[in-house]
């Protein structure tokens, strides 16, 4: 089993279904409102439990009448919840999600998401110390990724990192991550404009923004899995060879979420080498967006098994 440790954010999703996406100044009227549980880290965490790993989760909520319902929630999908730090300085964050057609758009806000320090990751140390892989996500403060990273690093665990919200990641963070999840917005924001030695190969910086993303790929081979939705995912390895997967096509009903659904199985499955994870998460996935939610659809380790055998 794998024992992996999650780092990132908890929220509340409050879901808007409507036949488009509200443009600007647009009003539309709406066709369902549900609240559900989300956040990156929360949506990883469950994803990686159904899929069987033994999963801890660190991160903040507000002591609020929320907070304590999403610690209830992610105790009650086997998630180990010892680490989830409550606070009364700031709300259990938020997230407004638009979904059409099976595409969406999303407003966050981080609440009790900021309060996470670095002093409530290095409470968990002997959590890194004990688990195979450690997986986190941007939507926490730098400095408690940065030192989930560190830690990491010191007990010589695998440390995987999700870019998200997009945008450029710290070069020391960025000197510690083993492997970047992302999809093509966050690869572009983190990696086309070269603002930084984010490989920490003493480089100058001075890289020109590339729109391809097999071209990112190829400046940084090993670093980087990208994720590129209905045409699957694609990684370079160290030697320069060029992996692709290919989606597994099946009816799309709302995307939310499969961003972590694929990093949760990539992390769970990573001992089966990068190649085999990236076709498992996939899978995992294509299963995510078979309903509504970010976590309601997330598939048991059982499920994955029957769809692989008859997707091929």
């Amino acid at each position: 089993m794998t024992r992996l440790l999650v780092v990132g954010g908890i929220n509340m999703d409050y879901v808007f279904e409507a036949p488009c996406l509200p443009r600007h100044g647009e009003t539309l009227g709406g066709q369902s409102f549900r609240r559900a549980p989300g956040g990156k880290g929360a949506d990883q965490a469950v994803a990686a439990t159904r899929l069987g790993a033994e999963t801890w989760l660190v991160g903040c909520a507000g002591d609020d009448a929320e907070g304590r319902e999403l610690l209830a929630h992610l105790r009650a999908e086997g998630v180990r919840t010892d680490h989830i730090a409550m606070t009364s300085d700031a709300p259990t964050g938020a997230a407004a999600v638009f979904a059409c057609r099976g595409e969406s758009a999303v407003t966050v806000v981080p609440g009790a998401n900021h309060r996470l320090t670095a002093a409530h990751v290095r409470a968990a140390e002997p959590l890194f110390a004990r688990s195979d892989v450690v997986l986190a996500e941007l939507g926490i403060p730098s400095s408690a990724a940065m030192e989930a990273a560190e830690l990491a690093h010191r007990f010589g665990k695998p440390f995987l990192l999700t870019p998200s919200p997009a945008g450029a990641v710290p070069p020391e963070l960025a000197r510690r991550v083993h492997l970047f999840l992302a999809n093509q917005h966050e690869l572009r924001a983190a990696f086309g404009d070269g603002d930084g030695d984010r490989n920490g190969d003493g480089g100058d910086g001075n890289v020109e923004r590339v729109d391809d993303w097999r071209a990112l790929l190829a400046r940084w081979p090993g670093r980087i899995v990208v994720t590129r939705g209905s045409e699957g995912a694609a990684h370079v390895d160290a030697h320069g060879t060029l992996h692709e997967q290919p989606a597994f096509h099946v009816p799309v009903l709302d995307t939310t979420g499969a961003g972590d659904a694929f990093a949760a199985a990539l992390a769970v499955h990573w001992s089966l080498g990068i190649p085999e994870a990236m076709r498992r998460a996939c899978a995992v996935a294509a299963l995510a967006v078979r309903g509504f939610g970010s976590q309601s659809t997330l598939p048991t380790r059982q499920e994955l098994s029957d769809f692989l055998k008859t997707a091929g």
